[in-house]
């Protein structure tokens, strides 16, 4: 990889770890760098606006890592919403994003609301069904706020759980909670990881997320020209940003003063007993970054410092726990 994108790739990965969403992080290093290795992914793709129209950019990814591909096109897409207001994004040829909520972000730290979604392979079963056909297809929203807070941020997959940690529990040799919604073939619940993993992947929410996986595959695979459903595979998945910034359609301050007005009625909402405190989306992630901050200290489980020293002496760079 060039030096800029390397640290752009350490960058997004540190901070999916640092905020805690550890799934997404460096344990994904080995699977990355083995897709380099073999010529799946590009190390250095080229990616390139290849339709400019309005408020519209069309970009191919050229089949390089997820997180190098959405970077270059959220860049692209920034700057047209600087120029206009508005920017929409289909990002074509393209891989695994990594953290999601990393992208709208980088719109929402210059005052833009980001709507951002990936397809990914084929895993979820439609409702009733028994067969992948969608992916997990991640949703991440920012929305900007008056300093010193920090943007509101979604990041949702659609599975009950990131599939990475049931990855982890079958690393680790652990059960997974039956609440987590898994099945085996026949339709029954496990708690057995590698069962869950081959066996019937549900939509978080039943139906409704059944809708979602097949509306965001829309939006980011069929829209951008790249693949969905089924045909979705390395080098094949889509993106589609969104930026809007608010003085499009309201003025800055009153944007701004809504959305605190809307946090604080969140925050101050009544609790249910045995409840501390009401969180706003990315907030427990925030404070989980802001610790490590504080301490400069990353903790990562046997299991991730395993694969990363066994892919060290795979590739020949020593790592060492």
């Amino acid at each position: 990889m060039t030096a800029d994108d390397a640290g752009i790739m350490t960058a997004i990965q540190l901070n999916a770890d640092k905020r805690g969403v550890d799934t997404h992080g460096f344990q994904r290093l080995p699977q990355y760098v083995r897709q380099m290795v073999s010529g799946q992914v590009k190390a250095r793709p080229n990616v390139a606006i290849t339709r400019d129209r309005g408020v519209g950019l069309a970009i191919d990814g050229d089949g390089g890592l997820g997180q190098i591909v959405c970077y270059r096109a959220m860049q692209h897409a920034l700057a047209k919403a600087r120029e206009l207001g508005i920017a929409i994004a289909a990002i074509r040829a393209s891989n695994d994003w990594g953290c999601g909520a990393y992208y709208p972000l980088m719109a929402a730290r210059e005052g833009f609301v980001a709507v951002c979604t990936t397809t990914s392979v084929p895993l979820v079963a439609p409702f009733g069904s028994a067969k992948g056909v969608t992916g997990n297809n991640p949703i991440a929203i920012a929305v900007p706020r008056r300093a010193p807070h920090v943007p509101i941020v979604l990041d949702m997959a659609l599975t009950p759980v990131a599939l990475g940690k049931v990855m982890r529990a079958r690393a680790e040799g652990k059960q997974i909670p039956i609440e987590w919604g898994f099945l085996d073939l026949e339709g029954r619940p496990t708690t057995d990881p590698a069962t869950a993993l081959g066996g019937v992947i549900p939509a978080i929410g039943g139906y409704k997320g059944t809708g979602l996986s097949i509306m965001t595959n829309v939006l980011a695979g069929i829209l951008s020209g790249s693949s969905h459903s089924l045909d979705v595979g390395v080098g094949k998945r889509g993106q589609f940003f969104l930026l809007v910034h608010p003085d499009v359609f309201t003025s800055e301050d009153e944007f701004a003063d809504a959305v605190e007005e809307m946090a604080q009625q969140v925050k101050g909402s009544k609790l249910l007993p045995g409840v501390d405190e009401i969180f706003l989306p990315g907030e427990i992630e925030r404070r989980n970054e802001q610790l490590i901050e504080e301490t400069g200290i990353v903790r990562y489980p046997i299991s991730v410092l395993t694969a990363l020293d066994d892919i060290g002496r795979e590739i020949g760079v020593p790592f060492s726990a």
